[in-house]
């Protein structure tokens, strides 16, 4: 007859770390974000247009460092805009940034589903791996957590800078 222990750890769920390098290495993590990013249409008319009418505006960047922070779990604006002043593959990646809170901030509201998405996508390849799933199809019930986690993170953001407004 199973245990109690047994029994709980056959129906618990799998639960993602809040900083996903303990499942990956930081610098694969990193590349796997930027690979996600660069697979989304950047030649896309409109946004060439709109690109090209705002050239200080770089959103490849923010949803690199948006999705690589939340993987991180460095959730507030101002912590996030931190860690691309303190990390070197970011700042070798994008020179002569200056990402600012506001910025951040203003980023997540405006394209929280393109967040979502890339958080996601990270969260299933780190599954894949920990899992050792290899290139097969993630299963329905892990890609919703993956989902599940992105989301909740990009929420936690938004409620963390609204408490830091408050104060």
């Amino acid at each position: 007859m199973p245990t109690a222990t047994e029994s709980e750890s056959r129906t618990a769920k799998p639960t993602f770390p809040s900083d996903l390098t303990e499942w990956v290495e930081k610098q694969e993590l990193l590349s796997w974000i930027v690979e996600d990013v660069d697979s989304l249409d950047w030649g896309n008319p409109e946004l060439l247009d709109f690109l090209r009418a705002n050239p200080a505006f770089q959103p490849r960047f923010l949803l690199v460092l948006l999705s690589f922070s939340y993987a991180l779990g460095v959730y507030e604006s101002g912590d996030v805009a931190e860690l691309y002043f303190g990390e070197p593959s970011l700042k070798r990646m994008f020179p002569d940034q200056t990402p600012s809170p506001s910025l951040v901030t203003r980023f997540r509201r405006d394209h929280r589903g393109l967040l979502k998405w890339c958080v996601a996508q990270a969260f299933k390849r780190a599954a894949r791996m920990h899992f050792a799933l290899g290139d097969g199809v993630v299963p329905a019930g892990l890609r919703r957590l993956a989902t599940d986690a992105a989301t909740a993170r990009v929420d936690m953001s938004r409620h963390l800078d609204r408490s830091v407004q408050a104060e």
